[in-house]
Formats: C-alpha cells, structure tokens, sequence
C-alpha cells in the first residue's frame, strides 16, 4: 500500500494546490467541455509531465466554481484543510453541499477531510455521491480503493482503482497494487463493485 498511499498523498497536494487557481469563473457548459478536453488528452499522452500537468487543469476545473459566493466557501474549506481545521472544513463544505448539492467537488473534499479525521463510513458516502455527480473523479476512486483495501475488501478496492486508472492511467503504482488485491480477492467478485450502488460503479 505505500505506493498508493504516496499516490493519494500527491493527489491530495494537487487538490488543495488547485486553489490557487480557483478563482476564476467559468460556465458550467464551458468546463464541461474543457474537461472532456483535458480527459482525452490525459488518455492519449505518454509524456509524464504533460500528464502531470493535464491532472493539474482537472483539479483546477472540478474546483472552480462559478458563484461567488460558493467559490468563497471552497476556497475557505480548502483552506481550512491546509490548515488542519478539520473540523471547520466538515462544516464549510457541509454548508457548501447544502448550497449547492450538485457540485461534485463539495462532496470530494468533505470525503476527502472524513478520511483524514478517520471516518471512513462518512468518507466512503461522499464519495458515492461525488462519483455520481463526476463519474470520471479518478481522484475519489483511488481514494475508495484505499479506503476498501483498509477495511479489508479487496475486491471493492481493486474495482474501485481500476475506475482510477480507466479515467487516468498515469497514476503511479496503480497497476501493482490492483494485481496484488486481485490476488488476494480470489475468484469472488461483488454484485455491487463499489459498494455506491450499480448506478455509481462507473462502468
């Protein structure tokens, strides 16, 4: 798991660097378009540091929020998080989700401060709900195989990262990790991959 785990460390960084350029606004129907964009070009690309960088302007977009209002509330929860206000975070972003409760990021970074305060019940369910808002949000489903590989349930793990690495497959370490958890699983395989429900699985 220590590759994956420095994995999420460094999808967690690109998050909460993403902030910086957070503040710009932008349509939904224009970052949808920028996003499929910026998708198909993370999927054809060999160079590391394209890819690198085509992971950064994801971020930024999922990040972005047009209302200026909203966009305060994820700029302060995103700080709240470097921070180390965990607590204070839950709340932005609760009061961000309320908002605004199809903003798929919301639901990813109140996922996000869950798993680093150890509620991984609470963290799995945010993630459920942000996957189906984004179903691309290779960002959460490597953050649901870590979170299934934890709590002892490979197989959910292993689907979850192969859903990481359908949408990016520039993430380091993955293909290792989702061997060693097909391994261990067995032959036996979920009716719900995910544990989110048929709807959520992403396939």
């Amino acid at each position: 798991m220590d590759l994956v785990r420095a994995c999420l460390a460094g999808l967690l960084g690109l998050m909460l660097a993403a902030g910086a350029c957070a503040q710009t606004s932008n349509s939904d129907n224009g970052r949808a378009a920028v996003l499929d964009t910026l998708f198909a070009k993370l999927q054809s690309t060999t160079d590391p540091v394209a890819a690198q960088a085509l992971e950064q302007a994801i971020w930024e977009q999922w990040t972005m929020v047009p209302d200026p209002g909203q966009r305060q509330l994820m700029l302060r929860g995103m700080a709240e998080m470097q921070q180390q206000d965990l607590q204070g975070a839950v709340a932005t972003f609760t009061r961000l989700i309320e908002i605004a409760p199809d903003l798929s990021e919301a639901w990813n970074k109140r996922a996000t401060v869950y798993w680093l305060l150890g509620n991984l019940e609470a963290s799995i369910a945010d993630i459920c709900e942000t996957v189906k808002r984004e179903p691309r949000h290779f960002g959460a489903y490597s953050g649901l195989g870590m979170i299934r590989a934890q709590m002892g349930e490979p197989a959910r793990a292993a689907a979850a990262f192969e859903l990481a690495r359908k949408y990016n497959p520039h993430i380091v370490g993955l293909d290792e990790e989702i061997a060693r958890l097909k391994a261990q699983a067995g032959p036996d395989s979920p009716v719900d991959p995910l544990g989110c429900g048929q709807r959520t699985a992403g396939r």
